[in-house]
């Protein structure tokens, strides 16, 4: 079994950690658990990737660079006029209008030679032995509960992209503003996003949408690809981060094509987090879509969203919200992607404690673990920073290791 960690995630939060601290925590790590990857964040000092390279070494597992795709970071400062422009033809704001969640559109040829030039900036050290290319996709939809405002991407570029594939987005747009406008147009458009039926063929009423959601994922395909091949021309491996396989779809993930672009996958299989790409973070988003006054029950929106996606979601909202998922859910998303062709498949694991986000316990870990490893991943990835996961978790993880 493989384990990967995410360690010193980029931003100003760890921009100041010392090489020293940084080598010394990551040693105590490894003295817990035997890590085959290290991915380091964007950003971090040469001083602090160095030292944390040479611990890699001296415990036989190779460095990755973490690095955000299709969001700003401190040494990449996206034009405004890139940024995803939702069906409102505004730009899509970011999660709490955090730069590293405000998405920058794919289709705007300027974002793929900025984004080209920044990353073999960072990996011309020559410290790193893969890249982990994270933020790889469009705004999800669910957010603030507010499709009209984070669904996209509706810009110039993306219109002249869809225009080749004899797609006009002004009459996607209209389809769409239609359906929103009532509690049974905006089912069609969750069950045309995310229907778990192969059987599903859209109404009459979403069949641009379902074309929509067909370009936004050859669009995140495409920049993954000329990303993908140049990391790889530098001889180094790629790796992708991914939304949990259930949802894919809202963001422009095509975990079918992108695996070929890719050395292994990591989906965010989060069932207790809430907090951007976690199952309960995002399906909550899509029940207070749905549920605005005059609508149907919570109970009854639940229970239309557990039958569309075929997952045992709990009754309520708030159970959700809490992370009270069934770990057989975990179970079904590694078989989902197995399913769409992942062959080097690593699940993510929440092991960070955080304050009205993430409530965590021993037995939890130890009930996800177990669900985890019966849907036979290649690996586990830890989530999301070392730096905060208490070291006795990493012995728990141990404990499940052959």
């Amino acid at each position: 079994m493989n384990i990967t960690v995410q360690y010193l995630e980029g931003g100003t939060h760890t921009s100041q950690i010392s090489a020293k601290k940084a080598r010394e925590h990551l040693h105590s790590a490894f003295e817990h658990l035997p890590f085959n990857i290290v991915i380091a964040g964007w950003d971090l000092p040469e001083k602090v990737v160095e030292a944390c390279a040479d611990e890699c070494v001296a415990h036989h597992a190779e460095l990755y660079l973490w690095y955000p795709l299709l969001v700003g970071h401190g040494a990449f400062q996206p034009d405004p006029a890139w940024r995803v422009v939702a069906l409102n033809l505004q730009p899509v704001s970011g999660y709490k209008n955090m730069p590293e969640f405000s998405f920058i559109c794919p289709n705007k040829p300027q974002v793929c030679d900025a984004i080209i030039y920044h990353l073999n900036t960072a990996i011309a050290k020559g410290y790193y032995r893969g890249v982990f290319l994270d933020r790889i996709r469009f705004p999800s939809p669910a957010v603030y509960a507010d499709f009209v405002s984070q669904f996209g991407c509706f810009c110039d570029a993306c219109s002249k992209a869809a225009e080749q594939s004899n797609l006009e987005l002004s009459l996607v747009r209209k389809q769409l503003l239609e359906l929103v406008s009532t509690p049974e147009g905006k089912k069609i458009i969750i069950q045309t996003m995310l229907s778990s039926s192969d059987d599903y063929q859209p109404v009459p009423t979403a069949i641009l949408l379902k074309r929509m959601l067909t370009f936004r994922k050859q669009s995140i395909n495409k920049i993954v690809r000329t990303t993908a091949e140049i990391i790889m021309s530098r001889g180094l491996k790629v790796a992708l981060d991914c939304f949990s396989p259930s949802i894919t779809p809202m963001v422009g993930q095509d975990l079918t094509e992108l695996v070929k672009y890719s050395h292994w996958i990591k989906v965010m299989t989060y069932a207790r987090a809430y907090g951007p790409a976690s199952l309960p973070f995002e399906i909550a988003g899509l029940i207070d879509w749905i549920a605005k006054p005059g609508t149907e029950s919570e109970y009854e929106i639940v229970k239309f969203l557990a039958q569309i996606t075929g997952l045992p979601l709990p009754a309520s909202r708030k159970e959700i919200q809490e992370g009270r998922l069934p770990s057989s859910i975990l179970t079904e998303e590694l078989r989902r992607a197995r399913l769409d062709g992942v062959h080097n498949l690593f699940a993510g694991i929440e092991l960070v404690e955080i304050e009205g986000m993430s409530q965590l316990n021993s037995k939890q870990i130890c009930t996800d673990i177990e669900a985890i490893l019966a849907g036979s991943p290649d690996g586990l990835s830890l989530s999301w920073d070392l730096l905060h996961i208490p070291l006795e978790r990493l012995d728990i993880v141990k404990s499940f290791l052959p």
